[in-house]
């Protein structure tokens, strides 16, 4: 399990991972986040993580809260937030896109999403698709008016 992690860090396929670590990123915490990444929508636990690190959990918390200011699960939840707005741009279902950024199901994601966006998945998917238009555009059209453009 752990021979995959020996080589160069490669990153998943239009992944834009790699630019959001510091330079200076420990190596063990490289290898962290190329294992967050890749196992994104499996469970993913801390003594998981640690070991594609090869450090001791308790250590690798340290290091990597140190390295990313942030803690692994967070850092986990804020990549599966991540993942599930770039599936949302598409035309899935919100529980294949839940299952699809590892969230356990659509409910969860929905909570956790509006945590850290403050829009619900449906309101964000809904923004996404209509740039430029007014967020009360279909308000005004239930009611035939058109909004004030001053």
């Amino acid at each position: 399990m752990l021979d995959e992690f020996c080589g160069p860090i490669e990153y998943p396929a239009g992944s834009t991972e790699q630019a959001a670590l510091p330079p200076q990123a420990p190596r063990p915490v490289q290898r962290a986040v190329a294992y967050i990444h890749a196992n994104l929508s499996a469970r993913l636990r801390l003594t998981d993580i640690a070991a594609a690190a090869r450090m001791s959990p308790f250590h690798f918390s340290r290091t990597f809260r140190k390295a990313l200011g942030s803690a692994p699960h967070r850092y986990v939840v804020q990549a599966r937030v991540d993942r599930a707005k770039r599936l949302l741009e598409g035309d899935g279902s919100l529980a294949e896109i839940a299952d699809a950024a590892g969230f356990s199901d659509q409910s969860h994601m929905s909570r956790v999403f509006r945590r850290f966006t403050g829009q619900s998945p449906k309101q964000y998917r809904a923004r996404r698709r209509l740039p430029g238009r007014c967020p009360l555009q279909g308000y005004f059209e239930r009611l035939g008016r058109r909004p004030h453009a001053g």
